[in-house]
């Protein structure tokens, strides 16, 4: 086994603080990789708070030498001489290290990686530029994502590059920790006021993106208010860590206020602090509802599975990875951009859980914490983990692109953020999305006996509606 692992982030490691659930996947992960015996030494993006580096637990000590921004999405836009700085930093680094796990990968520097070092990388989004340029320019000996919705997404694109793809991608799913995420009745969630017995808590416990749906998240509380005016809306609003020291940030919670002030719900917004991995569980048990309403291309949904581990319904548009949520009665969906829909999916989940215990066993059998671990672990330090063989393809065949889903008339692409009618081609891609996986695929001949023309899916496939099998 590979002992010496060097670790790079180019997002900010703080101490005591995580921010988000690509953080709280790495952490599991350098533990991981402690408890199976080896040394770890993390890269990350220097900040004030983290100056002079620090020790998450023995062995995994934490070297913020990257010069970078490290926030996304232009971590890189500095000035070029902290980009020579960091080099000249972290090569001894990866020089000591056996093997090197880039963590939501977007390190550019790869000549730095001495050659014969094992370079295992993951994938939490494929949207950012920088991803989206680690994908098609850089290889590694094993790409590890967290869905197979994410994987079907890279598979399509940068695995279908003329010249071969960027190497093999595997699926690890992100865990949740049953123990740390469980209902805790009675827990009052630090920074918010104790709830009355007519309250209505919606939870809104996204990062400040305006494509997360904070607007969604207010139109919908507006709605509950309408239909439910004898009960108290409060909306749940955790304000980022950098909210006093960002003007971006700070403008993006001002216009909440402004959103919420023009639906007239500014007395249901509350914002609370930005809750840490062991306090957001008080979060997710003391609201009624997790809200996940947005548009952004969620390549896993990890905080709609964490609030249904901890008792709490979620409702989520119908977008990316939230696609694969699970077919129970505690995941109320709706399409994006149906306000209506939303409502009334909210509306449902106000009648609490359905089966809190079946949702749990299934995200234990699905989801371990552990499982997500091994997976990492095994595959980091040189055992890369089972990936099932690919699906079935057709002859110079087509496929509805798997960021893509299809409603009556209309289809919507993630990422074009938005429905378009496709009238003829949508009816046909939507009978082919009935059938099994391997029967998904079809040719210009099976589309022309549809009514659908050549032209038509040549159209589709520059469009990115369709996507070469």
């Amino acid at each position: 086994m590979l002992e010496r692992v060097a670790v790079v982030s180019i997002a900010p490691i703080l101490p005591g603080a995580v921010h988000g659930g690509s953080q709280r996947i790495l952490d599991g992960v350098l533990r991981g990789l402690v408890d199976a015996g080896a040394d770890v030494r993390v890269l990350c993006s220097w900040r004030p708070e983290n100056d002079g580096g620090f020790e998450i637990a023995p062995r995994i000590k934490v070297e913020p030498l990257l010069r970078l921004s490290g926030y996304f999405p232009n971590p890189w836009e500095v000035a070029p001489h902290r980009i020579l700085q960091s080099a000249e930093s972290i090569s001894l680094v990866l020089e000591w290290a056996e093997s090197v796990y880039l963590h939501a990968d977007t390190f550019y520097l790869r000549h730095l990686i001495p050659e014969g070092r094992r370079v295992v990388r993951s994938f939490h989004d494929f949207h950012y530029e920088t991803a989206l340029v680690s994908a098609f320019a850089f290889d590694a000996d094993l790409t590890l994502v967290p869905s197979g919705y994410l994987k079907r997404c890279i598979d399509a694109t940068a695995g279908a590059m003329p010249g071969g793809p960027p190497g093999p991608v595997s699926v690890v799913p992100n865990g949740i920790d049953l123990d740390t995420f469980r209902p805790r009745p009675g827990v009052t969630p630090r920074g918010v006021l104790e709830r009355s017995d007519n309250d209505l808590v919606l939870l809104w416990p996204h990062r400040p993106d305006v494509r997360k749906g904070i607007a969604e998240a207010i139109g919908i509380t507006s709605n509950l208010a309408s239909k439910l005016p004898d009960r108290n809306l409060r909306l749940l609003v955790p304000q980022h860590v950098d909210a006093a020291s960002s003007g971006e940030t700070r403008a993006f919670y001002d216009n909440a206020v402004q959103l919420a002030m023009a639906g007239g719900v500014i007395q249901s917004l509350e914002f609370t602090p930005w809750w840490s991995g062991d306090e957001t569980p008080d979060a997710y048990s003391f609201a009624d509802m997790t809200l996940c309403p947005g548009n952004f291309i969620e390549s896993f949904g990890l905080v709609a599975y964490e609030s249904l581990s901890c008792g709490t319904p979620v409702v989520a548009s119908r977008v990316a990875a939230l696609r694969d949520l699970p077919d129970h009665p505690d995941v109320h969906s709706f399409p994006f951009g149906d306000p209506e829909a939303a409502a009334k999916a909210a509306l449902d989940a106000t009648g609490g859980m359905a089966d809190p215990g079946g949702i749990r066993r299934l995200l234990g059998q699905q989801f371990s914490f552990e499982g997500m671990r091994r997976g990492y672990v095994e595959a980091i330090t040189g055992e890369p983990p089972d990936s099932p063989p690919p699906a079935p393809a057709t002859a110079n065949g087509f496929s509805l692109a798997p960021w893509c889903t299809v409603s009556g008339d209309h289809v919507y692409s993630d990422y074009d953020f938005a429905w378009t009618r496709q009238d003829k081609l949508a009816s046909f891609l939507s009978d082919l999305a009935q059938r099994e996986p391997e029967e998904r695929g079809f040719t210009l001949a099976s589309a022309a006996r549809s009514g659908v023309s050549s032209e038509q899916i040549e159209k589709a496939l520059r469009d990115g509606i369709v996507v070469k099998i």
